[in-house]
């Protein structure tokens, strides 16, 4: 009488068998491509700048901390924005020296327009932003508000996703983030009839406002602005 071997049994059993016979790799002595992209000549903030806006996101160079609040402010009367948040200690101390009082911090998140965070890094190829769970915004600010205001220091740019993550490593010095989101542009999805819509999953619109050399306690160097 054949014994009776249940879908599960057999699958823990591929498995085991996979574990103690390891396949071969098919091309041992092939080399790692270095770099599989094209060589750029354009600064990393030009270069970060095209890709952000190719993936519908808004891009604001500024010289100086004041310039950005500004901006800020500007944009926030633009948009009859009355709920706006910001968790970051940095960022609190740069709105109240430039007279920037329209934030708030305890009321519910889930009423937020829109929310001002920093950033970890940002990757010049693809236009993303680095964010983790160990930034003062957290998980929850990223996500919840219908916009999101990303303040930045041209000291944070870097080419590719890998350095991101090195420049993450550094910073922690082994104890990662449980948590680190690649963002690029708004939130989007085709799901529903192949019909793109901005904000399915989180934030429908993005602005990243980069400040030229903005001091960034974390960071050994850069001049206040």
């Amino acid at each position: 009488m054949a014994k009776n071997t249940s879908s599960k049994e057999t699958i823990l059993t591929s498995i085991r068998n996979a574990l103690l016979n390891t396949t071969k790799l098919p091309f041992p002595n092939l080399e790692a491509v270095d770099n599989i992209y094209n060589v750029t000549e354009d600064h990393l903030d030009i270069l970060f700048a095209q890709e952000l806006k190719n993936v519908n996101g808004e891009f604001i160079y500024c010289e100086n901390e004041k310039e950005c609040v500004e901006n800020i402010k500007e944009l926030v009367m633009q948009n009859g924005w009355e709920n706006v948040f910001c968790f970051e200690e940095r960022l609190k101390q740069l709105f109240d020296k430039h007279q920037f009082i329209n934030y708030e911090t305890k009321k519910d998140i889930t009423e937020a327009d829109a929310g001002i965070i920093m950033c970890e890094a940002l990757v010049a190829r693809t236009g993303s932003i680095l964010l983790s769970s160990k930034q003062e915004s957290g998980r929850t600010l990223p996500i919840y508000p219908t916009y999101n205001i990303v303040v930045a220091s041209t000291q944070q740019l870097v080419l590719d996703i890998t350095d991101a993550i090195a420049v993450v490593r550094k910073k922690y010095d082994g104890n990662m983030p449980s948590m680190i989101n690649l963002a690029t542009g708004p939130s989007r999805t085709a799901d529903i009839e192949k019909t793109l819509v901005l904000g399915a999953h989180g934030p429908r619109g993005v602005y990243v406002f980069l400040i030229d050399n903005l001091q960034i306690d974390w960071m050994k160097n850069g001049s206040t602005q």
